[in-house]
């Protein structure tokens, strides 16, 4: 069976619209099985901001980490930010089990999910003596080098 996904608002303890009556329906399909039922708060992907950020972030330290001896692609260094920072379980929906880990990928990130992947970037890259400038910082580039 498929993961069934449902927005809507709550008032005064009560789920908006038909969901509930929907909810029981798709509930219903899964009769004596074990289930995961997750409520979360509604947030937005990634803004267009975020999506200029993250490719200058990982231009700057693509550069930063070649100044250093290496030859890496900036998409070599996304996968690798990712996979240090964005791993998730992959779970079995009847059984609950943890199956093994996946990549999640940056247009699966929520707004607040992308912030704190920049800030675990950032805080890796300064371990390293790489300075990457923070989302929303203003920056002067000297492209005369």
């Amino acid at each position: 069976m498929s993961k069934h996904e449902f927005i809507t608002s709550v008032k005064q303890g009560k789920l908006g619209g038909l969901t509930a009556k929907n909810i029981k329906t798709v509930i219903a399909n899964y009769e004596g099985m074990r289930i995961i039922l997750t409520i979360d708060k509604c947030s937005s992907k990634r803004s267009n901001q975020q999506n200029s950020y993250i490719h200058l972030l990982f231009t700057m330290l693509t550069d930063a980490l070649n100044d250093l001896g290496n030859e890496f692609t900036m998409l070599e260094v996304k996968e690798l930010m990712k996979a240090k920072y964005l791993l998730i379980d992959v779970v079995n929906e009847k059984t609950g089990e943890v199956l093994g880990q996946r990549i999640k990928g940056t247009s699966e990130c929520t707004t607040v999910e992308l912030n704190t992947f920049f800030e675990n970037v950032i805080r890796w890259a300064a371990e390293l003596g790489i300075i990457l400038p923070m989302p929303n910082e203003n920056l002067e580039i000297n492209f005369d080098n």
